[in-house]
């Protein structure tokens, strides 16, 4: 049986050794976005609580920030967990940017676009990803072109 939910809600109703594995993302302790729900991973006490639905010989993976997996690990080995292994995802830092390919093959073949408009963003300043209230009312407008391809190729790829 497969459970999905909060695991805050799930985990206390489940009978003690009547779970094989336990696959969760828990917060990793950044903030994320500002977000409160991520400002700690989950405490010792919510770990035991996982090791007491597992049944013997059970398996926990837990995903985890790079910068607070160390929090994590010492969190669920203290609820008695034995840390045999790890994975880690190794990638690139930032969030993947956008491209649109119709503007870098014009760029690529030098050619200039012609402006046919504008459009305004309220792109906050700092950090492009803060979600808070007050960067959203602050956010600086800026105009951007809305351009039309230059070349065959780009045309090709627009939109």
């Amino acid at each position: 049986m497969i459970y999905a939910g909060d695991c805050l809600d799930v985990l206390p109703g489940l009978e003690t050794g009547s779970v094989d594995a336990v696959v969760t993302d828990p917060p990793y302790g950044l903030s994320f976005m500002g977000k409160a729900w991520d400002k700690v991973v989950p405490s010792v006490d919510v770990w035991r609580e996982v090791l007491r639905v597992l049944k013997p010989g059970g398996h926990l993976l837990a995903f985890a920030g790079t910068r607070t997996q160390h929090r994590m690990a010492s969190a669920i080995e203290d609820a008695g967990f034995e840390v045999r292994d790890m994975i880690a995802w190794v990638y690139g830092s930032g969030f993947p940017k956008s491209l649109d390919v119709s503007k870098a093959i014009d760029k690529a073949a030098g050619a200039e676009r012609e402006v046919i408009g504008a459009r305004v963003s309220r792109q906050p300043t700092g950090n492009a990803y803060a979600q808070d209230e007050w960067t959203k009312q602050h956010a600086v407008p800026q105009e951007i072109d809305i351009t039309t391809p230059a070349t065959p190729e780009a045309q090709q790829w627009n939109g």
